[in-house]
């Protein structure tokens, strides 16, 4: 979960890769999804539009939260030039390698021989002693 506010859960699935970035919303039978970029309805059950605009302003105030809130990797690698993060709810991460001098400097076997933290809230790499967490990167 990602929030709860008033009676609505908001949530993501993941792997949900092939689809825009989303929020799921839910409270007892009821049910809404919302694309984030730009805030949109894509499909609703059970809601009336009182709480579907409530249910909007909600998702819009909350977009920074929803988007950074329990971001957990669950993969990285990298090429020539950039690290890839892909997080649990799909979405991937490209950052230039360039901005982590310990990263630019390690060997490509030190730079693959990462491990997550915290099941995923961040990326440490002991051998060259860099950590790195998600939401930092998400914030770039």
């Amino acid at each position: 979960m990602v929030l709860r506010i008033n009676q609505y859960r908001l949530f993501f699935f993941s792997n949900e890769a092939n689809e825009p970035l989303h929020i799921h919303i839910e409270s007892g039978e009821k049910y809404a999804k919302f694309w984030l970029e730009p805030v949109k309805l894509e499909k609703s059950i059970g809601y009336n539009a009182k709480e579907l605009t409530e249910i909007r302003n909600i998702v819009t105030e909350n977009t920074s939260v929803i988007k950074t809130h329990d971001a957990m990797a669950s993969e990285v690698w990298f090429d020539t030039h950039m690290m890839h993060v892909r997080l649990l709810d799909g979405r991937e991460i490209s950052v230039p390698v360039e901005w982590f001098p310990k990263l630019r400097s390690a060997s490509e076997k030190q730079r693959n021989n990462w491990r997550l933290i915290g099941k995923g809230i961040g990326i440490h790499w002991e051998e060259i002693d860099e950590d790195i967490s998600v939401s930092a990167l998400l914030k770039t």
